[in-house]
């Protein structure tokens, strides 16, 4: 039976595992489990060695459904339904992925972290652990929840919402240029969706009537990093030459409060941006970030008033 694991398509069967599972000594079991010739296993003890995967991060639950497809008996798995097909019935050439791995993980992951602060959970087991030998950490551990499944499920996760923040700029962007773009307007170069420039489009955004760049992070009162990038966009503005409007849009009260009343020294909050950003002209050594941003005729507009579901 062929099944897809992380993107790959990978084959195994029955006779295959029952040929290579028996000759390695089961691991101890903690919840989940294959029964294998009389004999139960951990499932993702069984899976790699069944099929030599030992480098790719995968859930129990992905385990103990590609074994019940094969035909082998599990342990049940609560919270997660099994696939409406019965073993067997997919065949051989079937590269579907309907074991919802991706959906495992994110339950997982979301039943560890509603039960309680992660800030405070890990607080409290730092101090659990604190003068603990081994066997109390074990002991600890099995309690704790931080287990091998929380750990793949974290990397599974990770590896498909890694792009979350270049998706958002895409699709806020996409979603206000029919809202922001006036008569006679269009754009003129094609735009920056992702997140970040490259040389050949220093804006996010540029029509035949305006230049502008997005931040969409949502700011959370201490937001030093955040308001040098925003700034250092805000001078990236400033030097275009063409006449058109300038304009940065950001997300919520504090960015634009940031841009319009800091008194926080200009010069300073540039010391770490480009070169080319340092020494705009019109900057002096004692001007703020609201007198730059505002002599620099760079509009700031809050995305929450075009899109109100934006935090």
């Amino acid at each position: 039976m062929q099944f897809v694991l992380n993107g790959r398509t990978h084959t195994l069967d029955a006779e295959t595992v029952r040929a290579r599972v028996p000759g390695v000594p089961p691991d101890p079991i903690r919840m989940h489990w294959v029964e294998i010739d009389g004999r139960r296993w951990p499932p993702k003890q069984a899976f790699r060695v069944a099929t030599g995967i030992t480098d790719e991060p995968f859930i129990s639950h992905f385990a103990v459904r590609l074994f019940w497809r094969l035909g082998f008996q599990t342990s049940p798995l609560p919270n997660i339904n099994r696939p409406v097909i019965k073993p067997h019935d997919l065949g051989p050439d079937s590269t579907r992925d309907e074991d919802g791995i991706g959906a495992a993980a994110f339950e997982i992951l979301d039943r560890f972290l509603s039960t309680e602060s992660l800030t405070a959970k890990i607080a409290r087991y730092e101090a659990t652990i604190d003068g603990a030998d081994a066997a109390a950490a074990e002991q600890v551990l099995e309690a704790s929840g931080f287990d091998g499944d929380l750990v793949d499920s974290a990397l599974i996760v990770r590896e498909r919402v890694g792009m979350l923040d270049t998706l958002i700029h895409a699709a806020v962007i996409m979603q206000v240029l029919p809202i922001i773009l006036g008569p006679g307007e269009v754009v003129s170069k094609r735009p920056s969706l992702g997140a970040g420039n490259d040389p050949g489009r220093v804006f996010d955004l540029e029509t035949n009537q305006r230049v502008a760049e997005f931040k969409l992070s949502s700011w959370k009162g201490a937001d030093s990093m955040r308001q040098r990038g925003l700034f250092a966009d805000v001078v990236g503005l400033s030097m275009d030459t063409t006449g058109r409007r300038r304009e940065v849009y950001v997300v919520g009260a504090l960015p634009v409060r940031f841009l319009t009343t800091s008194n926080r020294n200009a010069a300073r909050t540039l010391s770490k941006a480009a070169l080319k950003l340092r020494s705009p002209q019109g900057l002096t050594d004692q001007m703020t970030v609201a007198e730059y941003t505002r002599n620099a005729e760079v509009e700031v507009v809050d995305l929450t008033n075009l899109i109100p579901k934006l935090r």
